[in-house]
């Protein structure tokens, strides 16, 4: 059986996402596409315009099989840990190929690089943190060590995002080629417009500009996206509504704590927490605070997935557990490999389709579940709804021609 699996955030799902799927299954001839999507929260700590309930179902509605949850501490948080857990829940699920999109669409150079990185990372590292030591980022640092120990010739590639998350992945797929399992990599080359940009001839617009749209003229999407998402934009929601509660929050919570309290959130280094003390007294929107806080050593993206740790409480050095498949959606093709698993007396990664009710794989997610739960959680208050309706306790995974997923 070839089950392709897919790393998204379909923040929203937008016609690129349709073509790297169809590309996918024509490329592959699939049995079963398996996305592993980010919940609520995204990659750049940002809330999702619609909730991974919804995001899901439409993509289950617009061809992947089965839509499992990234946890939301391998979700948020920077490119190397966003594919280690991508990578390792599908692993679990016994895919045989990855799928990802890339700008360059050059599966051979991707290749070349990751596999350089990964025979020379411990020269990598000491030359990351020289670059760290100056006051640069951790992706920046990475970028230049790579310049400086590889050539600029071939890092090169390391200039567009897909192409660095590309990176990520396939690095993480040599991990798991030394233990022994072999997955294969395709690459679909990105369509259309870049991330940030839209072409109205192509019908291919980036996430980012899209939701955008969503804020300023939600009308205007409908070029760049399926019908059936289209229809649900109106219901989106507004980034800035959603942010403007959650600085509200964010106050309080840096107000009230200590700076002891602070400096054992997760990530949060050399005397930061201070930083954040100061500049919150004065700051009169999210927008104004990280224009204070964010700088060379700490990029937007960083802070703001700092801040959501400080909300949801997430603390110590390391917090990131054992990865498990949290099921969101799922088609025809979809439930038949679960019953496959659920069969499979081999079969290693905890599977969840009620969490009120598979007890022994809940146990096994520990801590990092209850983040998910929590982030959730958090997500509903910043944006209105209910937290009984919409609670990860309530919900149940959308399941095509049905509407409960049955344990």
């Amino acid at each position: 059986m070839k089950i392709v699996g897919i790393t998204a955030e379909y923040n929203p799902f937008h016609k690129g996402h349709r073509y790297h799927i169809e590309k996918t299954r024509e490329a592959v001839e699939a049995d079963c596409i398996i996305a592993v999507m980010s919940g609520n929260f995204t990659q750049r700590g940002e809330a999702a315009v619609m909730d991974k309930w919804t995001r899901s179902r439409i993509a289950t509605e617009e061809g992947v099989d089965l839509v499992i949850e990234l946890p939301f501490l391998y979700a948020c948080n920077r490119g190397e840990f966003f594919a280690q857990g991508a990578v390792d829940i599908l692993q679990g699920l016994g895919a045989t190929h990855i799928s990802f999109g890339s700008e360059s669409g050059d599966l051979e150079a991707l290749q070349k690089l990751a596999e350089d990185m990964v025979r020379r990372q411990a020269i990598l590292a000491e030359s990351r943190m020289h670059f760290m030591k100056k006051g640069f980022s951790f992706a920046k640092s990475l970028q230049l060590a790579s310049e400086h120990i590889l050539g600029s010739e071939k890092t090169q590639l390391m200039a567009e995002p897909n192409n660095i998350l590309a990176l990520e992945y396939l690095k993480r797929m040599l991990y798991w080629k030394e233990q022994g399992c072999v997955l294969e990599a395709v690459t679909v080359k990105r369509h259309g417009s870049g991330y940030f940009g839209k072409d109205a001839a192509s019908g291919y617009a980036g996430a980012s500009a899209i939701r955008r749209m969503i804020e300023h003229d939600a009308a205007g999407a409908k070029t760049y996206v399926p019908e059936s998402v289209h229809a649900k934009l109106t219901s989106a929601h507004v980034p800035a509504v959603m942010e403007k509660e959650m600085f509200r929050l964010l106050r309080y919570e840096l107000i009230r704590s200590g700076r002891e309290e602070l400096s054992e959130i997760y990530c949060m280094g050399e005397g930061l927490e201070n930083k954040l003390k100061k500049e919150i007294v004065s700051a009169d929107s999210l927008k104004n605070f990280l224009s204070a806080v964010v700088s060379k050593r700490y990029t937007e993206a960083a802070i703001r997935r700092l801040l959501l740790y400080v909300l949801l409480g997430v603390r110590g050095p390391d917090p990131l557990g054992k990865p498990y498949a949290r099921v969101l959606a799922a088609g025809e093709r979809g439930r038949r490999l679960l019953r496959h698993l659920r069969k499979d007396k081999e079969q290693q990664i905890p599977i969840i389709t009620n969490i009120n009710k598979d007890g022994q794989a809940v146990s096994a997610a520990g801590k990092m579940l209850e983040y998910d739960c929590l982030a959730s959680d958090f997500y509903n208050l910043i944006s209105g709804r209910s937290l009984y309706r919409f609670s990860d306790k309530v919900i149940h995974p959308y399941i095509k021609g049905d509407h409960s997923m049955k344990s």
